[in-house]
């Protein structure tokens, strides 16, 4: 069960799953042969088939006068989903763009679990800012993605070139790899006490805002929004030039 919801969680689902499955199991087979062991009738398993080739998802060979179909390898499969996501970040831009065009109201987007809440996270690096204005503790970020992920995260933050200005609790935070890197890290820090700390954490990029409660709440807030973006980043800044290098 936990194959198939993954398989439909990059968009293999139903009666495709099924084939790419049943087709990884046994090898190239003629249409009869997937026929028999999915239980799909031979007419919807050449629209299938047809539309699983033109997705990238199965290759097509010929034995004698018969045309077998096989699935690609699951390494492939994943090769091919990260083509598709790096295809997609390269048009971001322009598509974000189009989603301006017209649109001043304010955006509000509500996200909630561990899931939705990483992805929120690394949705900013994808937008690529050049810099990001952040109060977001270390044993927040290392509960949501584990130290070894939050690592990850943060270098994928220094490889785009994304500089930080980072908030943090004079005590409570968690120590991990790079922690007190500077320069290297393209993070300016500043120390704030525990009363001065917000209560969510906070990412400013650009006009967006993303807000996190507590672990124990485990849900978001993205604002985009000029005005509330240029509050929010005051309110930083206030917190900021009270803070103290440690």
């Amino acid at each position: 069960m936990e194959i198939e919801q993954t398989l439909a969680s990059v968009g293999l689902t139903g009666k495709k799953a099924t084939l790419y499955l049943a087709s990884l199991e046994q090898g190239p087979s003629s249409v009869l042969a997937l026929s028999k062991t999915t239980k799909l009738f031979r007419p919807a398993l050449y629209k299938l088939l047809a539309e699983l080739e033109s997705d990238g998802l199965f290759v097509t060979t010929i034995s004698g006068k018969r045309k077998l179909y096989t699935a690609i390898e699951p390494s492939r499969l994943l090769d091919l989903y990260k083509k598709r996501e790096r295809a997609l970040e390269q048009v971001l831009p322009q598509l974000t763009l189009l989603a301006n065009q017209g649109y001043n109201k304010p955006l509000l987007e509500y996200y909630e679990g561990s899931e939705q809440l990483r992805s929120l996270y690394r949705s900013v690096l994808v937008e690529k800012p050049k810099e990001i204005f952040t109060y977001f503790p270390s044993r927040y970020m290392a509960e949501l993605f584990s130290q070894t992920a939050m690592t990850e995260v943060i270098q994928e933050r220094i490889k785009l070139g994304i500089k930080s200005r980072t908030l943090r609790a004079s005590s409570g935070e968690v120590s991990f790899h790079g922690h007190e890197e500077r320069k290297k890290a393209l993070r300016e820090v500043r120390y704030i006490s525990e009363e001065a700390a917000p209560a969510m954490g906070v990412i400013i990029a650009n006009n967006t805002v993303d807000l996190y409660a507590p672990i124990a709440e485990n849900y978001g807030i993205r604002v985009k929004s000029d005005s509330f973006a240029h509050l929010m980043r005051q309110y930083l800044e206030t917190l900021w030039q009270s803070g103290k290098n440690k």
